[in-house]
């Protein structure tokens, strides 16, 4: 039996590459008929989702067609095309799918033959590559839970309508459409229609201030992330930012029969792919070198946290197990109302993790900490193995005389509790004992922090809009404020949302708000002396886009410490 054709998927730009491929037809010049041909005003316009969402739907391969260089109807959206192009053949790259399955193509009206000759040869490497993995994927959906069963779990009935919650939540302040109080009244008065169409649903981070506040500990957050699983079904998303591409890879990391190259990174690093004995710890690493190329744009250098955990772990002798099959922990979905997929992630980490023999895991990610601690137990039977954020380790082998740093920083930095870090895995005060112990570190806190700490303003990759942008400047200017030289936070993607504030134009006085973002594991391998030998690669765009923290020496007034309850209330 004859192997299927490869299909091909070709957006091509309305007035060059179209006009070539109509030319083609008219002119009957002769190719292989697998290319479904979609039409847009300019390849700029083609979002790497669009392209991720082919690949997820089963295509083999991806064309995409513009003007030549010089010749774009709208001056550069085809070099915006070329980039966007080239960072998500990364993406591919490390999925497993092959970047080879992704082409960008300049193409004129009158060249037909071009095209033709494109697919032409486009069709031959992909048969040569067999098929996209992803054509065997079953499809899978999310069961909808009652409301009722909501409402009950999350002691959404206790609700006294006090207020506190909308009063304290960062997005009601500046969103007078959004309040917790109302969505739990509407849910309360069985206006369920209203709740799951409405975009307050996803305008709630999900952070938990409320939580702090509420008398009779109603879980808001739990409500929320449980009701969107029904708006999901019906087609709604809150518009996730860059059209949903992160949402896209991690579903496709559910799937099987994907050769992932995740691990390149580790070169020059200590690491095995398998436990050889019973102590030993394994370090997740995450999406974090997804996100090293779909947020270069604005200088995330996620994967040099990656590199600098491990290189901390290697100093303290230990030998990481790191799994180049390792997934997406799958938060992202959950709290993005797809708990079908979370699952999915969740059981072929858990296989690939016991195949390993791990017991204990280290992590760096608090999203990703949460959920392995807190969500994974929930949905897998056998699931037995500790996980511990990189803080709490270091922490420990703080106090235990087994961590010492050898270089002096000689700055005054500020701490950004993480929301998944702080109000929900209770971990406070195990990153500041890290940063009080290095030479030369002076912590201040800003006005809130520990419980009453504002959030990034974004979750889930969800609420990324002007309220976000108003949250992020009130915490950037408060980081400013205290006089730092660097604001610190335990999360990479606080890292991305505090840089992507500060990116472009900010809506305030940018003197008042700038302040450099940096991981606290890169700190950490700076005061051990390891920042020289962690430096790993980055992409093009990232190096373009970093900018080199300053570092001044300061005065030392003494630091106050986050207390369980403590802080101002915002």
């Amino acid at each position: 039996m004859a192997a299927a054709e490869p299909e091909i998927v070709a957006f091509t730009c309305n007035w060059c590459a179209y006009a070539g491929a109509d030319y083609a037809g008219v002119a009957r010049i002769q190719y292989p008929p697998n290319v479904r041909v979609i039409r847009v005003m300019c390849s700029g316009r083609v979002e790497p989702s669009f392209i991720l969402k082919a690949f997820e739907e089963g295509a083999d391969g991806v064309l995409v067609g513009g003007c030549h260089e010089a010749d774009c109807h709208y001056i550069s959206g085809n070099l915006k095309a070329r980039d966007r192009v080239e960072s998500t053949k990364e993406l591919l790259g490390l999925l497993g799918l092959g970047a080879d399955r992704l082409r960008i193509k300049w193409v004129n009206a009158n060249e037909g033959e071009a095209f033709a000759s494109e697919i032409a040869d486009f069709t031959a490497t992909l048969k040569g590559m067999g098929p996209n993995p992803m054509k065997k994927a079953k499809k899978i959906s999310s069961k909808v839970p009652a409301a009722e069963d909501v409402m009950t779990r999350t002691d959404t009935y206790l609700c006294v309508e006090c207020g506190k919650c909308t009063a304290s939540c960062p997005v009601a302040r500046r969103d007078p459409e959004f309040s917790p109080r109302s969505i739990v009244e509407e849910s309360l008065e069985k206006m369920h229609t209203e709740i799951e169409t409405g975009q307050q649903l996803w305008d709630c981070l999900t952070c938990r201030t409320c939580e702090e506040r509420c008398p009779f500990n109603v879980r808001f957050s739990e409500f929320i992330r449980d009701s969107r699983v029904e708006a999901k079904t019906l087609g709604l998303d809150g518009s996730p930012t860059q059209a949903g591409q992160m949402y896209a890879w991690m579903r496709m990391m559910a799937e099987n029969g994907l050769d992932q190259d995740r691990t390149s990174w580790t070169a020059g690093l200590k690491t095995k792919e398998k436990a050889t004995a019973k102590n030993d710890v394994m370090f997740f690493v995450g999406c974090l070198p997804h996100f090293n190329v779909s947020h270069a744009h604005v200088g995330s250098n996620s994967l040099q946290i990656a590199r600098d955990s491990v290189a901390i772990l290697n100093e303290l002798g230990i030998t990481p197990v790191v799994l180049p099959e390792e997934r997406c922990c799958g938060h992202d979905l959950l709290f993005g109302g797809d708990p079908a997929h979370f699952e999915a992630l969740a059981k072929k980490n858990a296989g690939i993790i016991k195949a390993a023999g791990v017991k204990k895991i280290v992590i760096s990610c608090p999203e990703g900490y949460q959920t392995l601690a807190q969500e994974y137990p929930r949905v897998l039977k056998d699931w037995d193995v500790e996980v511990v954020h990189m803080s709490e380790l270091l922490a420990e082998k703080l106090e235990a005389g087994k961590l010492e740093f050898k270089s002096d920083l000689g700055m005054k930095v500020t701490y950004q509790d993480p929301c998944r870090l702080g109000r929900y895995m209770g971990v406070f005060d195990a990153p500041r004992s890290v940063l009080e112990a290095m030479p030369g570190v002076e912590l201040v806190e800003m006005e809130h922090y520990g419980p009453d700490a504002i959030c990034c303003g974004v979750s889930s990759w969800i609420s990324c809009g002007s309220t976000a942008k108003s949250i992020q400047m009130a915490r950037l200017a408060e980081a400013k404020a205290t006089g730092a030289d660097v604001m610190v936070t335990a999360c990479p993607k606080c890292q991305i949302h505090f840089r992507c504030a500060l990116s472009g134009k900010v809506p305030t006085d940018k003197s008042a708000v700038d302040i450099p973002v940096e991981d606290f594991t890169s700190l950490v391998a700076k005061a051990l002396g390891l920042d020289s030998k962690t430096t790993g690669e980055t992409t093009s765009k990232e190096k373009a886009a970093a900018s080199p923290a300053k570092k001044t020496a300061a005065a030392k007034p003494a630091a106050k410490k986050a207390k369980s309850k403590a802080g101002s209330k915002e």
